[in-house]
């Protein structure tokens, strides 16, 4: 479940200055469907995403045996190696009526506490990311806690939740390998195009998919989709879509070695979606509107969702 972030952070040689180091915190949710009416907006499925990454230094040990050879990411790089911790939480939740209890064929209640590293090589023209994650679901994984924290908030516009039964607690490992490449018009000028396909592949207990799409950016000194954003002002419209084969999913099809809720996934899922990046002077803010097809044969024929991205670059 790699969506959009801020930007990755590009260490300088270190003969001229120290690397330059990222924070960016994603939050995923329903509730910012702001198109939607506060008492329309969803509060199911996909329902809330937490997300805090940290981008700079070299790449993490167990990788730097494939990647030697490359230089550390600096300003002037053209390929190079980098690396990303991250610790997130994912919470998914049934569709419940404001006066009764989930339908036997809703999806049960589940959620993944995560830390994952990955090992980045980048060059101008594309990105190969590969990331490791290990995590918990169940109890454990404290999504449960985390959405009462949340409903407490605003309870006027809250669904009615029941927790007494969720995908049980399971260790949980994620290998996950994702190449893009960028096409842009050769031009200085501010304004500017692009276009950025990618394809990747996810194995694990908790997830294992293959999933490809493409996003069309435009806008005035456009940040890079994966090198550090320029300290000028700039911005980016962007539009996108993408596909998903599914092969199996535990937040759908229960857990691996014991008895429990699951509903079964859709072999292939569509999503398509919509947002714009502001950057300047290291800090960079993004919106993006997602929807996302059937996942599952009792689930809604379409779910919107929406991210807000904050990222801070440090030098």
């Amino acid at each position: 479940m790699t969506l959009a972030a801020a930007a990755v952070a590009v260490t300088t040689p270190p003969a001229q200055s120290q690397s330059t180091r990222t924070f960016s915190l994603r939050t995923d949710n329903d509730a910012f469907d702001f198109w939607m009416a506060p008492w329309n907006r969803p509060d199911d499925e996909y329902t809330s995403g937490v997300h805090l990454a940290y981008d700079g230094g070299d790449a993490p040990w167990w990788a730097r045996r494939f990647l030697s050879g490359l230089q550390l990411c600096a300003a002037q790089s053209t390929v190079c190696r980098t690396s990303r911790f991250e610790i997130g939480q994912d919470i998914y939740t049934p569709f419940v009526p404001p006066t009764g209890a989930a339908a036997t064929s809703a999806r049960p209640n589940a959620g993944w506490l995560y830390l994952g590293q990955s090992a980045e090589r980048f060059s101008t023209g594309s990105s190969d990311v590969l990331t490791l994650a290990l995590g918990v679901t169940g109890p454990p994984s404290l999504a449960r806690f985390t959405q009462r924290i949340a409903h407490s908030v605003g309870p006027a516009y809250n669904r009615p939740t029941d927790w007494s039964s969720q995908v049980g607690f399971e260790p949980g490992v994620i290998a996950r390998f994702e190449h893009a490449a960028r096409f842009t018009t050769p031009t200085d000028a501010p304004l500017g195009v692009d276009l950025v396909p990618h394809a990747g592949a996810s194995v694990g207990n908790v997830i294992s998919a293959a999933d490809a799409g493409a996003r069309l950016r435009f806008g005035w000194r456009m940040s890079h989709p994966w090198l550090p954003p320029s300290r000028d002002f700039g911005f980016d419209l962007m539009i996108g879509a993408s596909g998903r084969a599914v092969a199996r999913d535990l937040f759908l099809d229960g857990n691996t070695y014991q008895d429990g809720p699951r509903v079964g996934h859709e072999p292939f899922v569509e999503s398509g979606e919509a947002g714009f990046e502001f950057h300047m002077r290291g800090i960079s803010l993004a919106y993006r509107a997602v929807t996302d097809s059937r996942a599952y044969g009792g689930g809604p024929r379409w779910h919107p969702w929406a991210s807000m991205v904050g990222g801070v670059t440090l030098e």
